[in-house]
């Protein structure tokens, strides 16, 4: 809490939970329809009120794994070639279930 007419640069700071991050995953998914159906219907499963956590491995930092959570997960069918859908997900880091 700042000191009244101190700098706020000097207040006192608790990191208490750690940090949260969210890791937002944009992509292309390429198949039939049947395989379309299996990959939407999987992600909205995990998703589904009472997840645990999941593993996230990237290959673009040095920590390699997170425990993650489905934040948001939303897709489109691409009308001009319905071979793909375009979807996005976000995953948040930090969080308990």
């Amino acid at each position: 809490m700042p000191i009244p007419t101190a700098d706020s640069s000097s207040a006192f700071l608790l990191d208490l939970f750690g940090m949260s991050r969210n890791i937002t995953i944009v992509g292309i998914f390429q198949g039939t329809l049947a395989q379309q159906n299996t990959f939407i219907t999987d992600i909205e499963g995990i998703a589904d009120g009472s997840q645990t956590g999941s593993t996230f491995v990237s290959s673009h930092t040095s920590f390699a794994n997170k425990t993650v959570y489905i934040q948001s997960f939303s897709w489109t069918v691409n009308k001009a070639n319905p071979g793909y859908v375009n979807y996005s997900l976000t995953l948040v880091e930090g969080a308990t279930s």
